[in-house]
């Protein structure tokens, strides 16, 4: 399936053209590489090789800072305690190893950022059967990004609705019942809709397998792009295995 080449204005030629199924692959064994690395400043060479190719593909900094704030709260929540849980004065020990966490985070969120934004998610999801991925994750995957919009929209509506009947939001036991209620209608209404959902599928004879066209065959240029990411993430664990220790 072709890319609308609108969608994908300002990203590098080469980054559209490289295979989706041989991207995801690179994309997997570099993430993994990067998790298994133990000290901070590989990590942080890790990091650096990912943003300047992620600056030479194309891809904004507002794009790549929006997909780190998605990230922040939960890789915050897991380094503050972290840092500050032996007490004061702080471990450097415990800072380097937090530090260690974020760089990781930030870095996976990178390489999840390159393959969001250079494909479309129909060349995603068939990159993903391709790899033999049960078609059921695949069904969930897909249908999960198509509603989370609905249902984000349900969420924009109601805070609107609050607003015009001036509700400000606050933390008080009258409000924590609004709050309840507010919860209670978006569940009823998922499952109402993923119900209606459910019918017209089954309707049109959805037998729980999506169909995707086949991938293109690999070329060299493909090859040649995921065993660059395969050696350079070869090198990292290499440096860090030979010099760090």
């Amino acid at each position: 399936m072709q890319a609308d080449q609108s969608e994908f204005a300002g990203i590098a030629r080469w980054a559209l053209a490289w295979e989706s199924r041989a991207k995801l692959i690179a994309a997997i064994v570099f993430i993994f590489g990067v998790i298994s690395l133990q000290t901070t400043p590989i990590a942080l060479l890790a990091y650096g090789i990912s943003l300047v190719t992620t600056m030479a593909i194309g891809i904004s900094l507002i794009t790549l800072l929006k997909r780190y704030l998605l990230i922040a709260p939960f890789v915050l929540l897991m380094t503050i305690p972290l840092v500050i849980g032996g007490g004061f004065p702080i471990d450097p020990d415990r800072v380097e190893f937090a530090s260690l966490i974020i760089l990781k985070a930030i870095t996976s969120m990178t390489v999840i950022t390159i393959i969001l934004e250079t494909q479309t998610v129909e060349q995603f999801m068939t990159s993903l059967a391709d790899l033999k991925v049960p078609p059921v994750m695949i069904t969930v995957l897909l249908l999960s990004y198509r509603y989370v919009y609905l249902f984000l929209d349900d969420i924009q509506k109601m805070q609107l609705a609050l607003k015009t009947r001036f509700f400000n939001g606050g933390i008080s036991i009258k409000k924590l019942k609004v709050y309840g209620q507010l919860t209670g209608c978006l569940l009823i209404k998922s499952l109402d809709r993923s119900e209606k959902v459910f019918q017209a599928m089954q309707a049109r004879g959805f037998n729980g397998i999506l169909r995707f066209e086949k991938s293109r065959n690999l070329d060299k240029f493909d090859f040649l792009k995921s065993t660059l990411v395969l050696i350079s993430m070869i090198l990292l664990l290499f440096i860090e295995q030979t010099y760090m220790k």
